[in-house]
């Protein structure tokens, strides 16, 4: 008897599949294939599948070498097989086995259908200019012709890496060193005074000792960032430089922050984090770049991309399948109140990083930074012994911090 997807306990923890509802979910399944393999049996990528292992044991390959093996029961099996910023081309059965064929063009199809129907309640307000400025971009989205930012390949790859745990520091020295650039800028960090350094680095292999992998993981991502803020007319150009530099500041606050106030988060991660919240806005201004016409001013780009920021980056965020702690920090990077009653998160500290940047522009959106959650949660407005509070120690870091983010 052929067995059915509801016989699997994963069926629901599937990813990305499992961002439709309960009816989109099921109709999905009625049209996929289950398969029962033989062991040693062959399974080839095919770009017109979402391949899912539910069953037995596989090893991925990438050239004929063995690349990683995991069996249905690891957390590895909720993702597909093959996915098309890896190098994996096949992957072999190692016992009997069941997979699932999902139909990736009607995934796509229903993801998006949700998408919009989501986007469509939440840009009711908008203007007459900026609802056309929208649906032209919504549509982009759906046709896959919006130029999405190319994540930059040596960071992906070394966060691949680095997430496999038989990878070692050796491939990723040899990652990291097929990118020049990311290779100069991360011996340049590792020889900064946030490291403690005692010694001159000189080589990509020592700054990654001195780093560490997961430190090294995070800064290749973070120092591959600036190339993705890119533009061809002067209007857009100034408006994405502005942007990068109002995240990167950001991010530098939010590294010291973790690093000061927060022990238990990772300061890099804390930086990744401040560092991609814009990332979103760079689809918008490069459609708009490419069709100058439809902006006339400075004033109507600002209105337009604070209406229109926040349902195109969730789509952007989901389409790269970033992790959906990041696609939060988007969605609630402008939420002062927030108050989960939980441990500090990394929410938490970009809110409150972003907080301090405005405080400090002179544009605070809030009375009372003292009565937030996320400012009493990191005790920032508190005074220590010698009557300095948080930005009045801090400021030396995070200037060292954002000089290193915007170096070339």
């Amino acid at each position: 008897m052929t067995p059915i997807v509801e016989n699997f306990a994963q069926r629901k923890k599937l990813k990305p599949l499992n961002d439709l509802d309960s009816n989109d979910l099921n109709y999905l399944y009625s049209k996929s294939e289950i398969l029962q393999l033989e062991p040693r049996t062959l399974i080839t990528s095919e770009h017109e599948w979402l391949i899912y292992l539910l069953e037995g044991d596989v090893s991925l390959l990438s050239g004929g070498f063995v690349t990683e093996t995991f069996s249905h029961l690891e957390q590895r099996a909720l993702l597909p097989l093959f996915n098309e910023s890896l190098d994996e081309d096949s992957a072999v059965l190692t016992s009997h086995g069941i997979i699932l064929q999902v139909d990736r063009a009607l995934f796509e199809g229903l993801y998006s259908q949700a998408q919009a129907a989501t986007v469509e309640i939440e840009v009711v307000n908008l203007n007459q200019s900026e609802n056309d400025l929208f649906q032209d971009l919504l549509k982009a989205f759906m046709q896959k012709k919006l130029d999405l930012p190319a994540l930059p390949e040596a960071a992906l790859k070394v966060r691949q890496a680095i997430n496999n745990p038989d990878v070692g520091s050796s491939e990723i020295i040899q990652i990291v060193q097929s990118d020049p650039v990311l290779s100069a800028r991360l011996v340049r960090v590792a020889n900064s005074p946030l490291y403690g350094t005692w010694r001159e680095i000189k080589t990509v292999r020592d700054a990654v000792r001195r780093l560490g992998l997961e430190t090294t993981k995070n800064l290749s991502f973070s120092l591959s960032v600036k190339k993705l803020f890119s533009a061809q007319t002067t209007l857009i150009k100034n408006y994405i430089q502005n942007i990068y530099n109002e995240s990167t500041s950001i991010a530098a606050i939010a590294f010291v922050i973790t690093q000061t106030q927060a022990e238990d988060l990772d300061p890099e991660q804390a930086l990744l984090s401040g560092l991609i919240q814009n990332l979103g806005l760079i689809p918008i201004l490069k459609y708009i770049d490419m069709h100058p016409s439809m902006m006339q001013s400075t004033e109507l780009l600002g209105k337009s991309i604070e209406n229109l920021q926040l349902p195109v980056s969730t789509m952007i965020f989901h389409e790269w399948n970033f992790d959906p702690e990041f696609i939060e920090i988007v969605e609630q990077s402008h939420n002062w109140t927030r108050n989960t009653g939980e441990a500090i998160d990394y929410c938490d500290v970009i809110i409150a990083a972003r907080l301090l940047f405005m405080q400090q522009k002179g544009e605070l959106p809030v009375d009372d930074l003292q009565k937030l959650a996320v400012i009493q949660k990191l005790r920032l407005t508190e005074f220590d012994d010698d009557g300095h509070y948080f930005m009045d120690k801090a400021t030396e870091q995070i200037e060292e911090v954002n000089k290193l983010l915007r170096t070339v």
